[in-house]
């Protein structure tokens, strides 16, 4: 199997575009990808899974793309749902941040 064969393969398995592009965006609410920089993250994951796809088929390791691709979109679904969660925690301490002083919802009843 050639290089061009692998990198068709690597794109084809849709879990693993959606998988790149989920833990680019979670390593961007994180602070570790600046905006801005997401295409280079997700070329050098392309290469990475492409890397990965060569050196198993070079050793023969048993694997099922079949099987493998739609396991990586559920691990995407996590990470997209990670993302959202981290999203959700920074909007509201952000909400309160702001509005803990607000004479409407920032009255504080504590002794």
């Amino acid at each position: 199997m050639d290089i061009t064969q692998l990198v068709m393969i690597v794109l084809a398995v849709g879990g693993f575009g959606a998988l790149v592009s989920a833990g680019v965006n979670v390593l961007k609410i994180l602070g570790v990808v600046k905006d801005g920089d997401a295409p280079t993250w997700i070329t050098g994951f392309d290469l990475l899974g492409v890397v990965i796809l060569y050196l198993a088929t070079a050793f023969k390791l048993p694997f099922d793309l079949e099987i493998i691709g739609p396991q990586l979109g559920v691990v995407a679904q996590f990470l997209i749902a990670l993302g959202q969660l981290l999203v959700a925690f920074g909007g509201s301490k952000l909400f309160y941040a702001v509005a803990r002083g607000s004479p409407l919802v920032g009255k504080s009843h504590s002794i």
